[in-house]
C-alpha cells in the first residue's frame, strides 16, 4: 500500500478552502492598497526671475503669508526702460503739438491785430473827413448846411464808415473764435496724449513698486517642499522656484487590481487603514477614477516582484486626517 504524500494532502485541503470562498463568499469587501498625499502647489512666476534671497528650507513648516523668497522681476528693468522711452516720446510729441498750437494762434492774433488795425485805419481816415467836412460847412450859409446834411445816417461817408465798423466786428468776431477754438483745445485736459502719458506713469509706478517688494509668500500653512532656485540666479519665466505641500494629506492615491476595477465607482465611501501604524484608520470618499489601465507600484503590490496592473484611484479625505506624507495605506470597500 502506497504512503499518503502529505503536499499533496495538503495542496488539496487549500484548493478545496479556495473554492470553497469563491463560491461562499459572503463577505463581498473590495481590498487594495495605496498611499497618502499632500496637495503639491508649484511657485513660479510670469516673467524671468531674479532670485535676491531664500528664507526657508525644505520640509520647513510655515505658516500662510511667511515669506519664502526675495526676487525681482528680471523683465521689470527692461519694463521700465520701455516705458520711460514711451512717455519721453509721448512728452515729445505733446510738446510739439503744443508749440505748433501756440504758433497757429500766435498767427491768428498777428492776423487779427494786421485786419483790424487796417479797417480802423480806414475808419480814423473817413471820420477825421467826416469830422473836417463837417467843420467846413458849419461856416457856410445855414441854408446849405441843412441841406447837405453832413451829420445825418444817410451821408456817404457815415455810411462807409458804419460799414467798415461793421467788418472789422466780423473779422474780429470769426478770428477770435478760432482762437478760442485753439487755446481750448490747447488746455483740455483730456487730451488723448495726456491720458496715455499718465496711463504710463501709473504703469511706471506700478513696475517701481513691483520692483521695490516683491516677495513669494507660502499660500496657506503648510510645509516648504522642494527648493528648484539658488540666491542670485536668474530662472526662466514660469519655471518652478519652489513646492508647497498642505501640512496634513488631502487625497489618497490608491491602485486597484484591474480584476476589481469595477466594483469601485466615484463617490463610494473607503475604509482608510495606516498598514504600520495600528488603529490608525479613517474614511475617504472615491472622487476620480484613472482613465487607462497602469502598472501597480511595487511598494502597493502584495508581491512586489510580481508585476500586476491595474486602476488608479483617486480618495479625498478630510483635512484633519491622522496619516504621513506618502504613508502606506490598505484602502477598504463594502457593498
Amino acid at each position: 500500500m502506497k504512503k499518503f504524500n502529505l503536499a499533496y494532502g495538503v495542496a488539496f485541503a487549500i484548493v478545496i478552502v479556495l473554492l470553497f470562498c469563491m463560491a461562499f463568499d459572503m463577505d463581498d469587501s473590495v481590498t487594495f492598497y495605496g498611499f497618502a498625499e499632500n496637495k503639491e502647489t508649484e511657485i513660479n512666476m510670469e516673467n524671468s526671475t531674479e532670485i535676491k534671497r531664500i528664507h526657508v528650507t525644505t520640509g520647513q513648516k510655515v505658516k500662510k503669508g511667511t515669506v519664502m523668497l526675495d526676487v525681482v522681476s528680471s523683465d521689470l528693468s527692461v519694463q521700465i526702460s520701455s516705458t520711460n522711452y514711451q512717455i519721453e516720446e509721448l512728452q515729445t510729441k505733446y510738446q510739439l503739438w503744443k508749440s505748433d498750437l501756440d504758433w497757429r494762434i500766435s498767427q491768428y492774433k498777428l492776423e487779427l491785430n494786421e485786419k483790424t488795425s487796417k479797417i480802423q485805419a480806414e475808419i480814423d481816415q473817413y471820420s477825421a473827413q467826416l469830422e473836417q467836412n463837417i467843420k467846413l460847412v458849419a461856416n457856410m450859409d445855414k441854408g446849405i448846411a441843412s441841406n447837405t446834411k453832413l451829420g445825418t445816417t444817410s451821408n456817404p461817408i457815415s455810411l462807409k464808415i458804419k460799414a467798415l465798423t461793421k467788418e472789422r466786428n466780423y473779422a474780429r468776431s470769426i478770428i477770435n473764435t478760432e482762437i478760442s477754438k485753439l487755446e481750448s483745445e490747447r488746455f483740455a485736459d483730456n487730451n488723448p496724449l495726456l491720458s496715455q502719458i499718465k496711463s504710463l506713469e501709473r504703469e511706471q509706478e506700478y513696475y517701481e513698486t513691483k520692483k521695490e517688494s516683491q516677495t513669494i509668500v507660502a499660500p496657506s500653512d503648510g510645509l516648504v517642499g522642494s527648493i528648484q532656485c539658488k540666491a542670485n540666479e536668474n530662472i526662466p519665466s514660469f519655471q518652478t522656484l519652489i513646492t508647497f505641500y498642505d501640512e496634513s494629506p488631502t487625497l489618497v492615491i490608491g491602485y486597484i487590481h484591474e480584476e476589481h476595477m469595477l466594483k469601485v465607482n466615484v463617490n463610494d465611501t473607503i475604509s482608510i487603514f495606516s498598514t504600520t501604524r495600528p488603529g490608525i484608520e479613517n474614511i475617504g470618499i472615491v472622487r476620480t477614477r484613472g482613465s487607462r489601465i497602469i502598472e501597480i507600484p511595487p511598494r502597493l503590490r502584495k508581491i512586489k516582484e510580481l508585476i500586476t496592473y491595474g486602476r488608479e484611484i483617486i480618495i479625498e479625505i478630510p483635512p484633519d486626517n491622522p496619516f504621513l506624507q506618502k504613508e502606506k495605506v490598505t484602502l477598504n470597500l463594502r457593498s
